[in-house]
């Protein structure tokens, strides 16, 4: 087996710990790559090195991230694009979407030699039509559309399948997956949906209307989203948590779920139930 193994590189002692992942999945047969900047940090590791993360991700078998939620998040999208499981290993605080803690080393005798088991995971593919192009993004949790600093508010208009559902006059807007559900939407008041279902989530933020309900739907379509400002302030686009472009009034934001889907190495210790029990609702009561 090949495993294409990735890091976070800001956090202290990854590369101590990515030693220790090497080794053991090295020792269970498996043949690892990572990209070739990690290598003067790794020097000595039994691992190979590549250029180009694409590259590596093509040529393996699974894809390992270590990190926060963050980390496999990116990586995922990477995964995705080439139709290769990916897992996570918890390398930060929440670890929401990994399927390892660090204690928890040992499984990964069970990924080289084939028993675990895929959640299929989906993702949203933003389209941004401005000015007669089309810029297309990934987003495996959330896309978001919201104020800048200037604005007081946005008049949101919400379609789908090219019907008027709603609309808002609020901070932002969140246009979630079922994955991205237990993210910045839940923050935002909205639902928390099982990761499996097919769905887009919208859940307004700070909405100055007494409807600031969110609103499930089905992901066979899309969701389209027009954001006015009042005084001609300037609104935001991010998509997982990074800001990606500035939109004028006259784009058009439509966001529907991916036929290809993300998927996500499990070893069916735990349901998603449980880690919701551990993670959030135990934790943070």
């Amino acid at each position: 087996m090949k495993v294409a193994l990735f890091l976070n590189i800001t956090k202290p002692g990854v590369f101590e710990f990515a030693r220790q992942v090497i080794d053991k999945l090295s020792i269970c047969g498996a043949e690892v790559w990572l990209p070739k900047s990690y290598e003067p940090d790794l020097a000595g590791a039994r691992a190979m090195f590549g250029a180009e993360i694409d590259d590596i991700v093509a040529s393996c078998d699974v894809v390992l991230a270590i990190g926060g939620d963050g980390t496999v998040i990116r990586f995922a999208k990477h995964a995705a694009k080439f139709e290769k499981p990916i897992l996570g290993i918890n390398f930060g605080r929440v670890g929401f979407v990994a399927g390892l803690e660090r204690d928890e080393l040992d499984k990964l005798e069970l990924l080289v030699v084939g028993k675990y088991g895929i959640q299929k995971r989906s993702l949203l593919e933003v389209k941004v039509h401005t000015n007669g192009d089309v810029e297309t993004f990934w987003a495996f949790n959330d896309a978001v559309v919201y104020k800048g600093e200037s604005a007081k508010v946005v008049d949101f208009s919400v379609c789908f399948k090219e019907n008027e559902v709603c609309s808002y006059c609020a901070d932002g807007v969140i246009l979630a997956t079922s994955t991205g559900s237990t993210a910045y939407s839940l923050s935002a008041g909205g639902p928390i949906v099982d990761p499996e279902l097919d769905c887009i989530l919208l859940t307004p933020v700070c909405a100055h209307a007494m409807f600031s309900r969110s609103i499930v739907f089905s992901g066979d379509d899309f969701v389209t989203i027009k954001a006015s400002t009042r005084e001609g302030s300037a609104v935001f686009l991010s998509i997982d948590g990074n800001n990606v472009m500035n939109l004028d009034e006259s784009d058009v934001v439509k966001v529907r779920s991916m036929p290809k889907k993300v998927s996500m190495v499990t070893f069916g210790n735990k349901s998603f139930y449980k880690r919701l029990q551990e993670k959030l609702l135990d934790k943070f009561n």
